[in-house]
């Protein structure tokens, strides 16, 4: 089992701080997972939003590659239809150079009606227009030397790519559930970021097998809301407000065609909390005593959530300290990781 922390680094909008020591925080996490035996951290990716959420994690993943001896990182995902494939090939590259092989290529489609507006994609496109470009850049990762590339959204004649990444086989993991994806996923050979249920892990298992692929050979690392502390009460008033934001950032955004949703979309913090340490529930959440989320990862481990290669915890939430964040990862390590281990 691989352990890692997921990293969506905003402010929380009602109580932001500087900017500048937000990503000080989330990048002191990373140096301090890596000092507890954690193995990767990965960066989320949007653009104008209320909550300053990185637009840049590629950036963010160089940062953290220097700083640091042998944590893996990686973006949780890279959304695809807004990026140009040659130039993510390339900085991918590079990143993965000055690491010493230690980066993980995250990818999707994107999801907010936002980002595609003033980026000028039609977002009925975000699919094809991920693919071609994941086949492109997975392109320039082989020994061609030189090569052109016509398709329907990106037309690149004589791409010289002389700059290789360390790793001849530079791992990419694909982000989303939905099945035609899945499938293109498994026929490429990526891992899963996402899973999480039984359902979930066996959906992609028969993708993988269809594909002509053994799942033994592939991760699938779904992520859990995290927050340790040593009672219930103080773990939950330390994170409570971010998950909260955090969540109702997706279900109360707009469609893709614009429209916003009723009030009766939000999720509440009752809700949340009733959810909370349920393997089965809609949202994944550990958070508690050790004791606590100790026994909920037990249930991980004995295969309660389908097949699971990497716990990817989320500790910071946006406005929580870092007292409470570090508190997380400490506890985490010396609570959930011998059980696996």
């Amino acid at each position: 089992m691989k352990f890692g922390i997921a990293n969506a680094i905003r402010n929380h909008p009602d109580r932001p701080y500087r900017l500048e020591d937000v990503y000080r925080d989330y990048i002191g996490d990373a140096i301090l997972a890596e000092e507890l035996g954690f193995d990767f951290s990965w960066y989320g990716e949007h653009h104008m939003t209320r909550c300053q959420w990185t637009p840049s994690p590629l950036t963010v993943c160089a940062w953290v590659a220097a700083r640091t001896q042998r944590l893996r990182v990686g973006p949780q995902v890279l959304c695809l239809p807004f990026h140009n494939p040659l130039r993510v090939a390339e900085d991918v590259a590079v990143i993965d150079l000055m690491s010493n092989g230690r980066f993980d290529l995250g990818v999707g489609v994107g999801s907010q009606y936002e980002e595609f507006r003033t980026f000028g994609i039609d977002p009925q496109q975000r699919n094809a227009r991920s693919w071609e470009a994941i086949d492109f850049i997975r392109r320039c990762f082989t020994s061609e030397e030189t090569f052109s590339h016509r398709g329907k959204y990106f037309d690149f004649p004589e791409v010289t790519m002389s700059t290789k990444p360390a790793q001849r086989n530079l791992p990419i993991w694909w982000g989303g559930m939905g099945p035609r994806n899945l499938a293109h996923a498994a026929e490429r050979g990526f891992h899963l970021m996402a899973g999480g249920t039984k359902e979930g892990s066996a959906a992609y298992d028969r993708a993988l097998r269809a594909a002509g692929h053994d799942p033994a050979n592939f991760n699938i690392g779904p992520m859990t809301f995290t927050c340790i502390a040593d009672t219930e009460e103080q773990a939950w008033e330390a994170c409570l407000d971010g998950i909260h934001y955090f969540i109702n950032f997706y279900m109360l955004r707009r469609n893709l065609e614009g429209a916003l949703p009723g009030p009766e979309a939000e999720i509440t913090r009752k809700t949340i909390r009733e959810n909370n340490l349920k393997i089965s529930a809609h949202m994944a959440l550990a958070v508690g005593t050790p004791d606590q989320v100790a026994r909920h990862f037990e249930k991980i481990k004995d295969g309660e959530a389908g097949r699971i290669t990497h716990i990817v915890c989320s500790p910071r939430h946006a406005g929580m300290s870092t007292e409470a964040a570090h508190r997380t990862l400490r506890y985490f390590a010396e609570y959930v990781m011998p059980i696996f281990r």
